[in-house]
């Protein structure tokens, strides 16, 4: 199946990177399991506030910070 083989492949780029890679998961489910569906989700969105924020986000500058460091040096 496609979809599982790029959640693998993305998967092995956070690795890479040094991200967790348990923060893209996929499951199935049908449209008439809708408990499934809500349990799943729940369970993905309890992994992820446990592993904590993007370590990237905190590494790299945001555009705000980047505009700030360029007018300091300019003055």
């Amino acid at each position: 199946m496609v979809a599982e083989r790029n959640v693998s492949y993305t998967r092995e780029i956070l690795k890479t990177v040094g991200i967790s890679p348990e923060r893209i998961q996929m499951f199935h489910c049908s449209a008439a399991e809708g408990q499934h569906f809500q349990d799943e989700a729940t369970r993905i969105s309890e992994t992820i506030k446990n592993l904590g924020s993007n370590p990237l986000k905190n590494s790299t500058p945001s555009k705000q910070e980047e505009k700030e460091s360029k007018k300091k040096k300019t003055e």
